[in-house]
């Protein structure tokens, strides 16, 4: 397995570097922004010329336009999750469909390394890589609040978000993998763990936006991604670990048994 996790870091190591960088940035950025520019007079200004339903619907999606808020927002950035579904669709496509569309994974598992340790390997990656991510855009926020006199986020609200986030993104890699041990194309595979994230995405903007589609968002993975309310609670929800958790195992459990019994062309 050790090989197996140097040629993944040899092959990946460039990708997950960049992503890492841009969450990093983003979350840096954001912090400069905050302390410099009076983001609350500016929306505020914006917002007078919008109609009252949408002056609600924004004001309760964000939640508030305080520094914090805005920080804690910024995990919830169709930025940060592009990034994070980005290493987590690409890394779980890549995994089996990615191989045996490229005909390297028969070659592969010729060697002596069961189907098993090869899975773990690759799982064990991925979770890596995205814990490393979601610790980047964490310190990065901190630093950027340091730097620019900020007292927002305290790094044990931070801490708690980007589990939080790193959560959500294990989900994803799960249920892509299980579509990347069940295909040949990683093209298709990574396009539907993509759209199948926007789904969730959209699902649960949508149901936090407007009461009468709430009901939607229980069914949504990214309506237990809640940095606004790890911010006013201080805690993370257990009902947020149970669900993303369970989800990331579940699916992984399942492309597990999948890739045991498959056939490899």
């Amino acid at each position: 397995m050790r090989n197996l996790l140097r040629h993944l870091a040899g092959r990946f190591g460039p990708f997950l570097a960049i992503a890492g960088a841009v969450m990093a940035g983003f979350q840096f950025v954001l912090c400069a922004v905050v302390s410099t520019v009076n983001v609350p007079a500016l929306l505020a200004e914006v917002m007078k010329n919008l109609p009252p339903l949408m002056k609600d619907l924004i004001a309760q999606y964000i939640g508030g336009f305080g520094p914090a808020d805005l920080l804690a927002f910024g995990w919830n950035h169709p930025v940060a999750l592009a990034v994070g579904g980005a290493v987590a669709v690409v890394l779980s496509s890549r995994a089996v469909a990615g191989e045996i569309e490229a005909g390297t994974l028969e070659l592969v598992l010729s060697q002596p390394i069961s189907r098993g340790r090869y899975f773990a390997g690759q799982v064990l990656f991925a979770l890596a890589g995205l814990a490393v991510l979601a610790l980047a855009g964490a310190a990065a926020s901190w630093l950027g609040q340091r730097v620019y006199g900020l007292d927002a986020l305290p790094p044990g609200t931070l801490a708690l978000v980007a589990v939080n986030f790193f959560l959500l993104q294990a989900a994803w890699f799960g249920v892509t993998l299980f579509f990347s041990v069940s295909g040949r194309e990683a093209g298709r595979v990574g396009l539907t763990g993509f759209l199948i994230a926007l789904l969730s995405y959209l699902v649960a903007v949508i149901a936090g936006m407007w009461p009468k589609a709430a009901f939607l968002l229980p069914y949504s993975p990214n309506g237990y991604f809640e940095p606004r309310v790890i911010l006013k609670a201080g805690t993370l929800p257990l009902k947020s670990v149970v669900v993303l958790a369970g989800l990331a195992v579940a699916s992984l459990a399942a492309a597990l048994w999948r890739f045991r019994t498959r056939d490899i062309p």
